[in-house]
């Protein structure tokens, strides 16, 4: 059997951090880890076997971009590594690789409760929040009590370690669908994902000697800083960036001169005060595109990770003359679950008649709204479309958003979409405790597969054209993705 390059990947992760389970300290001589109480050997083995068992019953897309044997396999090879007793902590940093190694986004594992609220409890988090562009990294908000580092210097180290190098053992780490990197650096640049990682691998310093270059003169500069709680990081976020915590509709239409903006960041219903549901917003505009004769439209989904189901389908039904297929395929692997005994009780006996039995052996999904043949919605709208996506348009989002690209329906622009293009794993989910260490898994039990072909298997939308923000783009609020999408629909 050939193993694939994603588990050699994780392999070379996991052994790094087995060597560095036993809470050494850090470089820099900033780590300050409490191992607090740790599980024998014979514990952490069992919950590794109850992990993959679980996975293997329940995860309906455990093999969309592996081989189930390869994850098997990484899975024996690590319990074999395991000789020494450790903390809750250093189990999960040692699985996180493991259950990154999937490929799905809608897959993840977590610290207990406990644990958790413990760690960040404490000043363990990095005090910025970052950027990563073209291969550097800025800090792009500064929330430490050290004001005089400026926003937008590029960052050279933390502690002694070089970005490239922390990058390479963090990015691992983070689950996405199909190991697509835009999506990768766009959710590890929020600070709490960042510092947390950053505290699971590196030994939890609570003070961080940062190199950096300045903006002023392209010298290289060293401060250290001390590091935040979770509590404290978004107060402090608050009130330094008082903008981020203004609160924009969930949908919106705009315009800019001839051209329509429908700005989409959740596909759900907007219950501020004033707005209608999205069915009747999506409704009301494109009559209202039709009534103005509207020719050039955007569709801005940045950032959305997704939300409704028929919600994308909907709006891509605007651009339809003919029925069509949504998705090829919605099912599960079965219609019992042994994997609830280790969930919360109540959903033993589900799904039972939800779902039918189909000639693979799976279990097909009856009552869905995607289900089977689409009509389209009236008025189409047969302008011409730009669609603007990123790492952060997830989930729904890439559903709506390949369909839109199978369908020929638009142009994109931005960087690759973080969905993966021929649908996800997601759906109802097992939130699966481990019963020795206590950390919980979360198992998504539906394989969504979107009537879409002829793309590679592994990436999401590549934009027809790209645009990367540069960090004075940032700094100073120009959007030049927009700008170039206004710029493509006047030509």
């Amino acid at each position: 059997m050939t193993i694939p390059k994603w588990m050699r990947a994780a392999a070379a992760v996991l052994i790094v951090l087995l060597f560095t389970a036993a809470g050494s300290p850090g470089r820099g001589g900033q780590a300050s880890e409490h191992r607090g109480k740790t599980y024998p050997v014979e514990d952490l083995r069992e919950d590794m076997r109850i992990l993959l068992s679980v996975l293997d019953e329940g995860h309906a897309g455990l093999e969309r971009y592996g081989p189930r044997e390869a994850l098997k396999k990484s899975f024996e090879e690590t319990a074999d590594r395991l000789t020494a007793p450790l903390s809750e902590i250093e189990f999960y940093r040692i699985l996180l690789p493991l259950i990154a190694g999937i490929k799905d986004g809608h897959t993840g594992l977590s610290l207990s409760p406990e644990t958790r609220t413990a760690l960040l409890a404490r000043p363990v988090l990095f005090p910025f929040e970052l950027r990563f562009i073209d291969g550097k990294t800025y800090l792009y908000r500064n929330l430490s009590p050290v004001r005089d580092i400026r926003d937008g210097e590029e960052i050279l180290a933390i502690n002694g370690i070089r970005m490239a190098e922390i990058q390479q053992a963090l990015l691992p780490l983070v689950p996405c669908d199909a190991g697509i990197l835009s999506r990768r650096l766009r959710l590890l640049e929020n600070p709490n994902a960042f510092g947390l990682n950053f505290a699971v691998v590196f030994g939890q310093p609570e003070s961080f000697r940062l190199r950096f270059r300045s903006r002023n003169d392209g010298t290289e500069e060293e401060a250290t800083v001390p590091g935040i709680s979770g509590p404290d990081l978004g107060r402090i976020r608050t009130e330094r960036y008082p903008d981020t915590a203004l609160r924009r509709p969930l949908y919106e239409l705009s315009y800019r001169g001839a051209t329509a903006v429908i700005t989409i960041r959740g596909f759900g219903d907007d219950r501020s005060g004033g707005s209608v549901p999205y069915p009747e917003f999506i409704q009301r505009t494109f009559h209202e595109l039709a009534e103005k004769n509207i020719e050039t439209l955007i569709i801005d989904v940045r950032g959305n990770g997704g939300g409704r189901d028929e919600y994308g389908r909907l709006l891509f039904a605007h651009f339809m003359d003919q029925p069509f297929l949504y998705y090829k395929a919605l099912e599960m692997k079965q219609n019992r679950y042994d994997l609830f005994r280790y969930t919360p009780p109540g959903r033993e006996n589900w799904p039972g008649d939800a779902v039918r039995k189909n000639a693979r052996g799976w279990y097909d999904v009856l009552a869905h709204p995607n289900v089977g043949m689409m009509k389209p919605e009236a008025p189409r709208f047969e302008g011409r479309t730009c669609i603007l996506i990123d790492g952060l348009s997830f989930s729904t989002t890439g559903e709506s958003t390949s369909l839109f690209h199978f369908h020929k329906k638009a142009v994109f622009l931005g960087e690759e979409c973080g969905a993966g293009y021929y649908g996800n794993t997601s759906g109802a989910t097992a939130s699966v405790t481990l019963p020795k260490t206590g950390l919980q898994a979360r198992i998504p039990l539906v394989l969504y597969t979107l009537a879409v072909d002829g793309y590679p298997k592994d990436r999401g939308i590549v934009p027809d054209i790209a645009v990367t923000p540069s960090i004075e783009d940032l700094l100073d609020g120009r959007d030049v993705v927009m700008d170039r999408a206004l710029e493509f629909l006047r030509k």
